[in-house]
């Protein structure tokens, strides 16, 4: 199945149980969200907005420095002082800004260091070394 506003596949088998997931205090109780079904947070100001998967939008009432801490570094990045990215779901690379679905997202100085470490890129020769492969 695929989500039409983003353009990226949803994996729905069912209730998952097991799996790595947040519970967050939203419209007067607490509602379970599955990292994998997180596509990316938006932070403004004293709010977070969660975009997941299927096209659902959460806002609560927390700052994006504060759900970083709560959210595991083996599926989440900081790209910019505004937006949290699942870096599972890059797909598009190209100078200071990453792509999800059809949504680029630009990648701030500070955090574009260590976007380069968690994305998997080749290692190859500079085309002017004289050493062969």
């Amino acid at each position: 199945m695929e989500n039409k506003k983003t353009n990226t596949l949803i994996h729905l088998n069912g209730l998952r149980y097991g799996e790595g997931h947040i519970f967050l205090w939203w419209e007067n109780y607490w509602r379970r969200l599955l990292y994998v079904d997180i596509l990316y947070i938006e932070g403004t100001g004293s709010y977070c907005e969660f975009h997941a998967i299927d096209g659902s939008r959460m806002t609560i009432s927390y700052r994006l420095g504060v759900m970083k801490l709560s959210l595991p570094d083996d599926m989440f990045i900081r790209v910019h002082q505004s937006f949290i990215l699942n870096w599972h779901y890059i797909d598009t690379f190209v100078g200071n800004s990453v792509k999800i679905g059809d949504r680029w997202f630009p990648v701030g100085r500070t955090y574009r260091p260590h976007l380069l470490q968690v994305l998997h890129f080749p290692k190859l020769p500079l085309q002017n070394s004289k050493q062969e492969l």
